[in-house]
């Protein structure tokens, strides 16, 4: 099950998160703009099973375009992780926190996984949170959880299968994809249903 997210709804981030993607984004190569009109249309959240790493998926706008943004938050520096880090921040109940890009973090690479095989969800918030955007995995049968490992900025490699991370979810085309993971969310008064993962044989 996807469990429910630990959030300290009270607690005071510096800088907050829009401001670090706002510094952070402009040097990535999926991303136009310089960030100065960042904007947050969703947000979603997985559940470490060790219960140590904070994982939140945010969907942003700038200039006109649709970003997907996966965010870990460690309390410590991730090790091999540097070229990921998308900076720190000082937690007023948890301390520093290091912000990793999640596509090079293996916590978010296994749920994200688990998510698409097993056919689950985002997790809960408790009262308070922030409202979250609904998100389901589809299934794929016969698939089983392995480690991942980054191959390049959007895709993870799980042996036999590979997931594609799209930076651009709204262009998103599923082709021959063996499970996939979906975002319902309103955009300029526009329903619309996203593709944020794609799990394909390798």
């Amino acid at each position: 099950m996807a469990g429910v997210a630990e959030i300290h709804t009270q607690a005071t981030l510096i800088p907050n998160k829009l401001e670090l993607m706002r510094a952070w984004l402009p040097a990535q190569p999926w991303f136009s703009g310089d960030a100065s009109d960042l904007t947050m249309v969703g947000q979603f959240r997985f559940v470490d099973p060790a219960g140590a790493v904070g994982i939140q998926v945010m969907l942003v706008t700038s200039g006109g375009v649709l970003y997907q943004v996966p965010l870990t938050y460690r309390d410590a520096p991730l090790d091999g992780a540097d070229d990921a880090l998308v900076g720190t921040m000082d937690h007023s109940v948890l301390g520093k926190r290091w912000t990793y890009d999640a596509v090079a973090d293996p916590v978010y690479q296994n749920e994200l996984l688990r998510t698409i095989v097993e056919g689950d969800t985002g997790a809960g918030v408790p009262a308070g949170a922030s409202a979250t955007t609904p998100v389901q995995g589809s299934g794929a049968d016969g698939v089983e959880a392995a480690p991942g490992e980054l191959q390049g900025d959007d895709l993870i490699s799980y042996g036999s299968y590979t997931i594609h991370v799209p930076r651009h979810p709204d262009d998103a085309e599923p082709i021959d994809a063996l499970g996939v993971l979906t975002a319902e969310v309103t955009l300029d008064g526009e329903d619309l249903t996203l593709v944020l993962a794609e799990l394909r044989s390798a």
